[in-house]
């Protein structure tokens, strides 16, 4: 069985927008035209049919849609729907110029409830984009009977519909943003090299240098041995530390260290020389010294090995410096090896090779002082000259003590501190403390 619904509309509107040019205003005057009374419909239902909201405003829409394009209704009408709290305006009855006021009336009791539990009322809306006044005629009965109850003109009761709704969970999935993270996805760059020096028998000019890929994890800050490895360290501190760094922050002394890790072959090494017989200050002193170009072995058509050797020319009796670093098949930069020392010594035929590892950390001072018979235990010149620059009395009594701290007004001043100073004998072990403060006070004491 099908049932039907039509809307009845009635637009209207204001006199003083569109006056009769015959008429003469006077205060009995309706403050409104009717310009016309439509019906949209047939919306068609079935019985027992479940049509969710959605349903029902696509359902009326169209029906509005239908009703617009076959000249049926002058304005073009449209519904939506939206959810909203309940609010006291659903209980209560007001006039014009009064407060609203509660009616108990049948289902308020209902109403109230849900309104106090938080629940949610569907609200439909019609309207026209033309800003139209108009109302919707609710009637029962057959379409166009005006009458509000009662029988129908033909005789019998006004058909009656029951309208049953149903709330339901309708959950659904949507993506939104929680996080936004701006990283490089990059592998850790691979340990230093083993790096291994071979001279060949009775050659003094060339040098045989073997490289091999070592195997670990470690953590260091990197090394920058040209000018291009700056983007190269500045990626992997994104990658690691998800920090964007300003170039000059890489000779910061409190730079974050990173991960170094064999996690893939090795494909090509790098390596850097320099020639003198000073020691290198540093891997600063290796900028742009690279020799050997690109050193890897090729064991087959795209298939390489770990292993590779160079053979470097060089002159005998002459110190070479030399340090390599590796770089993995994602071209990730390892921090450099030790710094070597490497000479052929050729002695008048008789050739032999030396090398060792430098150490670059600073040199510790040393408080050791050789001595013979005598001691002598003073502050040093720029410790002993007056401080004009101190307020103190002109005149002093020939009984009086100077003012303390007349000289060397230095921040690493001696005076008044306590060292102690160890001496020991050379031939026999043996050792004498001696604690020794300095006062000063102004006197000479002859």
């Amino acid at each position: 069985m099908s049932f039907y619904w039509f809307l009845d509309i009635s637009e209207s509107a204001d006199l003083t927008e569109q006056p009769d040019p015959e008429h003469v205003p006077n205060e009995h005057d309706d403050v409104s035209m009717v310009q016309g009374e439509f019906s949209v419909g047939p919306i068609s239902f079935t019985e027992n049919e479940t049509i969710s909201v959605y349903g029902l405003v696509e359902r009326i829409q169209q029906a509005l849609d239908d009703a617009y394009e076959s000249g049926r209704t002058p304005t073009r009408y449209y519904i939506d729907a939206r959810l909203r709290p309940i609010v006291a305006s659903d209980l209560a009855s007001s006039s014009p110029g009064t407060e609203i006021s509660f009616t108990p009336t049948a289902g308020h009791e209902t109403i109230l409830n849900a309104r106090l539990g938080g629940e949610l009322t569907v609200q439909y809306r019609i309207y026209n984009e033309e800003n139209i006044s108009f109302s919707l005629l609710f009637r029962s009965g057959v379409h166009g009977f005006a009458g509000n109850q009662g029988t129908l003109p033909g005789g019998g009761e006004p058909p009656v519909a029951e309208v049953t709704v149903i709330n339901n969970r309708n959950v659904v999935g949507l993506l939104t943003p929680y996080a936004e993270v701006s990283t490089i996805i990059q592998d850790r760059p691979p340990m230093p090299p083993d790096l291994v020096f071979v001279p060949y028998v009775g050659v003094n000019n060339r040098l045989l240098l073997l490289f091999n890929s070592t195997a670990g994890e470690m953590t260091a800050k990197p090394v920058v041995l040209q000018q291009n490895d700056v983007s190269f360290i500045l990626d992997e501190y994104m990658a690691q530390h998800g920090i964007t760094l300003d170039p000059s922050a890489l000779a910061s002394p409190d730079l974050k260290k990173l991960q170094y890790r064999s996690d893939d072959p090795v494909r090509r090494y790098e390596l850097f020389r320099i020639r003198g017989d000073l020691p290198p200050t540093g891997y600063g002193s290796f900028e742009n010294s690279s020799v050997g170009g690109i050193i890897e072995a090729r064991v087959g058509p795209d298939k390489y090995s770990t292993a590779a050797a160079y053979v470097d020319t060089i002159s005998p009796n002459q110190k070479y410096y030399y340090c390599a670093r590796a770089v993995d098949i994602h071209e990730n930069l390892s921090n450099p090896t030790y710094i070597y020392e490497v000479e052929i010594v050729d002695n008048r035929g008789q050739m032999y090779l030396t090398s060792r590892a430098i150490n670059l950390k600073a040199a510790k001072y040393n408080y050791k002082k050789i001595g013979k018979r005598f001691l002598a235990i003073e502050p040093i010149g720029e410790q002993t000259i007056y401080d004009s620059g101190l307020n103190v009395p002109t005149v002093i009594g020939i009984n009086e003590e100077p003012t303390p701290n007349l000289l060397g007004a230095m921040a690493d001043a001696v005076w008044d501190k306590k060292f102690k100073i160890r001496v020991t004998s050379k031939k026999t072990g043996r050792k004498i403390d001696l604690n020794v403060t300095f006062k000063n006070t102004g006197v000479v004491i002859p």
